[in-house]
């Protein structure tokens, strides 16, 4: 499959440091999100992208990417992923602004939530907002996904107006151990691409991981924040892989039983490959009986009319 060059371009500057075109010379410069250029984050930027042989290069820690390797390295996506994304989006991938306006280098510039962001739970700010049309979309999504009630879902959830990367998407705190937001998820709620979309220059933590009980026995381990909400001792990966802080979290708990619960296979052909790899590699995995024709476990809540699905139907079926 061919990549867009703006769908290239998008993961670059949503990615990178600073990132800037040179026109005269046409190539793409900016701060390398995988070496973090070392001790010169945020003065030097010796990432280099070449659209002519749609390469990136590295001049700090001298790796070399095609497109495709860059954007699944930096953005923690299988390949199937991307390809998953480019397909599901119809719509071109319109860049314009984001190269209008680069993304700072400094981490330490960047807020815990998106610029100006409301609480969709709290009921003055509900009333306040209450004939705002985009405001109103993202509690009526809320709504009907049952976020606003599932058993294992985040203190607050957010919108903003304004925010250059995250405006009007659903955003998903992910909070510490101390209760402390070190990570975020925006999702798109009017089909605008990427559908998900995380905290720019940050490494993704697990969501959930504050709400975990050391006395239960189990942690189960979901691809997407949404549908770990409705399951206790649930948490999302934001993926289908773990990166290293992500490992750590989970090695806080090292006597609990750690099992996988993806997308339902029979929707999903990406989920049916994870679950055989997880397989392969020793790992517990939930495995999606023929009679529950669901999606995902979001789609089980919402057809069930649930808040909470009980664990043990996880435990019934792993392999």
């Amino acid at each position: 499959m061919t990549i867009p060059e703006t769908y290239i371009l998008n993961k670059f500057y949503t990615y990178a440091g600073e990132p800037e075109h040179r026109r005269y010379e046409n190539v793409y410069n900016a701060g390398c999100p995988v070496c973090k250029e070392g001790n010169s984050w945020g003065s030097k930027k010796r990432l280099y992208y070449y659209p002519e042989s749609g390469s990136f290069y590295c001049f700090n820690c001298s790796k070399s990417w095609n497109a495709l390797r860059w954007i699944c390295d930096v953005s923690d996506s299988s390949v199937d992923e991307v390809y998953s994304e480019i397909r599901e989006n119809t719509t071109s991938f319109n860049i314009t602004n984001i190269i209008n306006k680069p993304v700072s280098c400094n981490k330490r510039e960047l807020p815990s939530l998106p610029h100006d962001s409301i609480n969709l739970i709290d009921n003055v700010q509900r009333k306040f907002y209450i004939k705002n049309k985009n405001f109103n979309n993202a509690v009526e999504y809320c709504e009907k996904r049952r976020l606003f009630t599932a058993i294992n879902r985040p203190s607050s959830l957010y919108l903003s107006f304004t925010d250059f990367y995250h405006k009007n998407r659903l955003c998903i705190p992910f909070y510490d151990r101390n209760n402390k937001v070190i990570f975020y998820q925006t999702r798109s709620l009017s089909g605008d691409i990427p559908k998900y979309l995380g905290k720019v220059g940050y490494d993704k933590s697990l969501f959930g991981i504050d709400k975990v009980d050391p006395l239960l026995d189990y942690i189960f381990i979901f691809e997407g924040p949404i549908d770990s909400m409705f399951v206790k001792n649930a948490v999302s990966a934001a993926g289908l892989s773990l990166n290293p802080l992500q490992r750590k979290q989970l090695n806080e708990f090292p006597f609990h039983k750690k099992i996988w619960v993806l997308d339902n296979p029979l929707f999903d052909k990406t989920a049916k490959e994870k679950i055989k790899e997880l397989s392969r590699k020793g790992e517990t995995v939930f495995m999606w009986s023929s009679d529950m024709r669901f999606k995902d476990f979001n789609d089980l809540a919402v057809s069930e009319k649930l808040d909470e699905i009980d664990y043990n139907v996880i435990l019934d079926n792993i392999f």
